[in-house]
């Protein structure tokens, strides 16, 4: 399989084409109103999707903001879109209630789950969803990666498609700046970390280096405008014209300061070593060559298995150890000796 984003994108839009099946309107449900990087590339792409397709968006949610009343009135008629990611299943519960809520009280418009990993802790969890996938007449499942599709069609019984993470949608509109480290470690601080011990592997090889994260992140103008519009977004105000066309314009506005954000962030490493499937993905359009480790349940593997192991920019790590020397041969095949 090609490993070029264009390519890949190429693949993706055919196959969000074909699960739409001639919709022109739509519901965008589960913006990420958080600083997590990742999940905002994946918005912005799946906003510029919809674009390609001539898709218009009638109505947006967060997982606090779902009003099934309103949505009902902005969208009589239509499909339901849920914002794909890697939260399919128990890892971020508050994620999973809200796209349950939605299969359980929407059965009668079509739902599409946009690309996702899937992974569950525990039988009980997948039972539920499965129960409400069974009890929904159209419901359309796109996975990221192969074991999800076996999930997804094995365990939850659901029509299932794979569809390449939304991200990449926006390899036409990235932009990499100048690097002013030989290794830019992008680690996660959250519950899915695999890289305990680096700082002191990093530090050993005399390479100028930084340990980021990019969960924290300022407060903009937008993030501020979304704080105060969204609370509103369950009643009398929804009827005010353009009231979603300014809460759709903050929160795209709050994700494309994320992403710049990040490739900011990822661009000041000639070499990037993370454990973060979209630093991979960014790495991958911005040319950066980079080690990937694996979360703590297989979602970066098997995604790069899936869709981008040719690569020439990516290397895989088992171990930080690992990570680390490969980085180092990564500099010196560079000329960074």
């Amino acid at each position: 399989m090609t490993s070029s984003p264009e390519a890949i994108a190429g693949v993706a839009l055919q196959t969000l084409r074909e699960a739409l099946q001639g919709h022109t309107r739509c519901a965008l449900l589960d913006f990420p109103d958080h600083g997590n990087v990742g999940d905002s590339a994946i918005w912005a792409g799946e906003i510029v999707a919809l674009q390609e397709l001539g898709v218009a968006i009638d109505y947006v949610d967060n997982y606090h903001s779902l009003s099934p009343k309103v949505l009902r009135e902005r969208l009589p008629k239509g499909i339901i879109l849920i914002h794909g990611g890697g939260n399919f299943g128990t890892i971020w519960p508050e994620c999973q209630a809200h796209r349950e809520a939605v299969l359980e009280q929407f059965r009668d418009y079509p739902i599409v789950q946009l690309p996702q990993s899937i992974h569950f802790g525990d039988d009980a969890s997948l039972e539920r969803t499965r129960q409400l996938i069974a009890a929904h007449p159209d419901f359309t499942m796109l996975v990221r990666d192969e074991p999800s599709r076996r999930i997804s069609e094995d365990r939850l019984g659901a029509r299932t498609r794979l569809c390449c993470d939304s991200a990449f949608f926006l390899h036409r509109k990235l932009r990499r700046d100048a690097p002013s480290v030989d290794i830019l470690a992008l680690a996660r601080t959250d519950k899915e970390r695999v890289t305990e011990g680096l700082q002191a592997l990093l530090d050993k090889t005399g390479r100028r280096f930084e340990i980021v994260d990019w969960l924290e992140e300022p407060m903009t103008t937008s993030r501020r405008v979304a704080a105060r519009i969204w609370p509103r977004a369950f009643g009398r105000l929804t009827r005010v014209p353009g009231f979603f066309r300014v809460l759709r314009a903050a929160w795209d506005a709050a994700a494309w300061a994320r992403i710049e954000r990040g490739c900011r962030l990822l661009s000041r490493g000639r070499v990037v070593l993370t454990d973060r499937l979209h630093a991979h993905i960014l790495c991958t359009m911005l040319g950066i060559p980079h080690v990937v480790l694996d979360n703590h349940y297989g979602k970066v593997q098997n995604f790069i298995a899936s869709w981008t192991s040719g690569s020439p920019l990516v290397r895989r790590a088992s171990t930080p150890a690992e990570a680390v020397a490969i980085a180092l041969e990564l500099l010196e095949a560079a000329g960074k000796p």
